[in-house]
């Protein structure tokens, strides 16, 4: 008999992506051996996929699947959303503080005193700095006014080429969709799958950077999830990744686009997903521009795009 495998608490999304595993295999009543046989890999391999200790290769997923009688296509975006390090994830907002009156009630007056005095210099710093800043944002273009949020999240720093990509383009009054290309890793093209053709897989997903990022909301107006312009600078690809609470009820369509020969890559998405990609454009020719909305039973939510970068 096989060891016995360790329960899995779903505190990751590799673990989460792992149990997702566990359960289509038990619904084919199959065990590790019998999957082996099946899919063409090693029963350790696979007992390694299901472990949750890190993320498997797409081939052994897609085996994996395959062999569970299962569409591949459908864990696609389930598998990309694991391969995000932990730092990419959406943050949940903190909780408050708890208060602490006994801490207070221990300091003497004096103490208080001094704590009350801080305090007043810190509000009045904040004011002062807030005062500068609206002085500061008349007048200045738009792009240099966008929330911090909406800025590169990377600690890399940004070609020249990036840098000068953020002006404003033209739109092209008509676009032409690509449909999706069959992805040759170490050979980037258009319309390719970017985890599947290299430039966005595990093993490199450290060196891709984040050039924009911005919110993307339900038809009600409540926030669904974040849109992020994504690019890896060896490939010189960008393309769209969606965070947020995919489910069958919501459709989540992307495009991107490339205003320089007016070519766009689309695709959507539907599952229980915690993210979906787009297919990528290569920005050799051009800056890349990423839109995304999402469809649901109520109808659909406003566009949400980034800049051109």
């Amino acid at each position: 008999m096989g060891r016995k495998q360790q329960p899995l608490t779903g505190a990751t999304e590799i673990e989460r992506f792992a149990m997702r595993l566990r359960g289509l295999r038990a619904q084919r009543g199959m065990t590790i051996r019998q999957l082996a046989g099946r899919a063409g890999y090693a029963h350790s391999t696979l007992s390694k996929a299901e472990a949750g200790r890190e993320l498997p290769s797409w081939e052994v997923v897609e085996s994996f699947v395959q062999a569970c009688d299962d569409d591949p296509a459908a864990w696609r975006s389930a598998w990309a959303a694991a391969s995000v390090p932990p730092d990419e994830q959406p943050e949940s907002a903190p909780d408050d503080p708890p208060a602490r009156p006994a801490l207070l009630a221990r300091l003497t007056p004096r103490a208080r005193w001094a704590l009350a005095l801080l305090t007043a210099v810190v509000l009045i710093s904040v004011a002062g700095t807030l005062a500068w800043s609206v002085s500061t944002i008349r007048g200045v273009p738009p792009s240099a006014n966008e929330p911090q949020r909406n800025r590169p999240q990377t600690d890399k720093p940004q070609s020249a080429a990036t840098s000068s990509a953020s002006q404003p383009v033209a739109t092209p009054t008509k676009w032409r969709a690509l449909n999706e290309t069959h992805p040759v890793p170490g050979v980037p093209a258009d319309a390719m799958d970017p985890i599947r053709s290299g430039c966005g897989s595990p093993d490199v997903v450290d060196r891709v950077i984040t050039l924009d990022d911005v919110a993307v909301r339900l038809p009600d107006g409540a926030e669904f999830g974040r849109l992020r312009l994504r690019h890896q600078p060896a490939c010189t690809a960008s393309w769209a990744l969606v965070l947020g609470p995919h489910s069958p009820q919501r459709a989540v369509h992307i495009v991107a686009y490339r205003p320089s020969d007016a070519v766009s890559a689309p695709s959507v998405y539907r599952g229980e997903y915690s993210s979906s990609y787009g297919n990528m454009l290569m920005t050799t020719h051009g800056c890349v521009y990423v839109e995304a909305f999402v469809e649901t039973p109520q109808g659909r939510g406003p566009t949400a795009r980034t800049r051109c970068a």
